[in-house]
């Protein structure tokens, strides 16, 4: 964040200038170098280079100053920066270096009046500026905040760190930062994401600590050790939070009050909105019920659900913002459960080729051995799509998995159906698209699928169904 109106500006040591010089060198294409770049061109009256730089910078220019690219450009600068990175290449060693330097002068940027040390070249740690107001969704008290971002992105990636240095602790605390991969328009969940930084404030009121997690030369193995683990429980402790609000959000949306306890929305059929239950689940259900009560407290009597639903998924401490969909894709036979832009599973699928109808559905209907059998055609799980001869079920033909052999409906295996019929609720979102998900797989191994313990009675044997298998 530039300095405002009337603070003094940080000052740039040679050093800092040489380590950004080196680190260009090697990496003309780092766009956040090249904007730190051009705010010390700017600060020090240079604004023909610092319009080159910004100009360089591009998006991520744009995502700090709010404002188009300068339209000056300096041709003979580029020239003599191209010529110096022909000539000289930094050694590998140097990585590291660069990237704090980097993460040095990002700190100076965004926290205008304070001061930054690196006391032995590995970690950063900065005085905060007191009279920061914390965000209207951030956790201020103590613990450990992580924040996730898609590997390669830097724009998301600098966006976090803006949100990290902006942020009040009123009590010592961690933020980390986990990577994930993306493929095409998904960012693809992992119960394993790789931790990259970790900030923390050893004390109340104390200076940030900046410790660069995904660098080899990092000297913190006990650290990222305890990032890594720590992030795989929050994984976990996110996908429970993510079911049991979009359970609650389509029970609710059906015109029913929200129940005082999960178990309550898995009953028998029909009234298995959810089909089961777990000490996890319920212990999630209750806090986001804590969540959506508040927000039905405060909100207008008219929009009051709304309100508390719109209240509840814009909790910045989950990586989820929008309820589970399924997307079907009939290009690549896959299934994929989403929410929002984060694929979570991508299963492979039977389909029917063109007798499988594109468009969007709701689940209207969740049934356990449908006919009476596990071993049936559909299998021991059947969901059926909007009161239609349509469904998602199980198959006695695994061969098909992968084909269009179906009259119209979506096969799965059977690991994969039950997996996902303890995932989505009555009244979840279903759209059957072409060419919408990756090819890759995403199914958990056998001892890592979602679970919960099913409630009985969730058969139909007064009704023979007849979908379009």
């Amino acid at each position: 964040m530039p300095p405002q109106s009337g603070q003094p500006a940080p000052q740039w040591s040679p050093k800092d200038q040489a380590y950004m010089k080196e680190y260009l060198e090697s990496h003309p294409d780092n766009r956040m170098a090249w904007y730190l770049l051009g705010k010390q061109y700017e600060r020090s009256g240079e604004q023909g280079k610092a319009n080159y730089c910004f100009n360089q910078a591009g998006d991520i220019y744009k995502a700090f100053e709010n404002e188009p690219l300068p339209q000056e450009t300096v041709e003979e600068q580029m020239k003599e920066r191209t010529e110096r990175e022909k000539r000289s290449r930094t050694k590998a060693a140097q990585l590291r270096a660069g990237l704090l330097a980097i993460l040095f002068l990002l700190l100076l940027v965004l926290l205008p009046g304070g001061e930054a040390v690196a006391p032995d070249g590995a970690r950063l740690n900065v005085q905060r500026d007191k009279g920061h107001a914390p965000g209207p969704h951030e956790e201020i008290s103590g613990g450990t905040f992580y924040r996730l971002v898609a590997a390669g992105d830097d724009e998301g990636y600098a966006h976090v760190l803006r949100r990290i240095l902006e942020k009040d602790r009123k009590r010592a605390g961690e933020d980390v930062v986990v990577r994930m991969e993306s493929d095409e328009a998904w960012l693809i969940w992992s119960r394993t994401p790789e931790p990259v930084l970790l900030a923390s404030t050893p004390s109340e009121g104390g200076p940030i600590e900046m410790l660069p997690l995904a660098e080899p030369d990092c000297r913190c193995e006990e650290e990222r050790q305890a990032a890594s683990q720590g992030a795989a429980l929050w994984t976990e402790a996110s996908e429970q939070r993510l079911i049991a609000k979009s359970a609650l959000t389509a029970y609710v949306k059906q015109g029913k009050a929200a129940p005082d306890q999960w178990p309550a929305m898995a009953k028998a059929y029909p009234a298995n909105s959810v089909s089961g239950t777990s000490a996890g689940i319920e212990q999630a259900y209750a806090g986001v019920l804590q969540v959506y009560r508040n927000g039905m407290a405060r909100g207008s009597k008219r929009k009051r659900t709304e309100q508390a639903l719109s209240q509840m998924w814009a909790d910045e401490a989950d990586p989820f913002r929008e309820p589970i969909r399924i997307v079907v894709d009939k290009k690549r036979h896959r299934l994929g459960v989403v929410s929002g832009g984060i694929l979570l599973r991508n299963y492979e699928v039977g389909l029917g080729g063109s007798r499988t109808p594109k468009g969007k559905f709701v689940i209207s209907e969740k049934v356990v051995n449908p006919n009476g059998s596990s071993t049936g055609v559909f299998g021991s799980r059947g969901m059926t799509l909007s009161d239609t001869l349509y469904a998602i079920h199980g198959t006695n033909e695994p061969d098909s998995i992968g084909r269009d052999e179906s009259l119209g409906c979506i096969r799965m295996l059977p690991d994969d159906v039950e997996e996902l019929f303890d995932m989505v609720p009555i009244g979840t979102e279903v759209s059957i698209e072409s060419d919408v998900l990756p090819g890759v797989l995403r199914v958990p191994d056998p001892e890592d699928r979602y679970r919960l313990d099913l409630t009985p009675q969730q058969d139909n044997p007064g009704k023979v169904y007849r979908w379009l298998d």
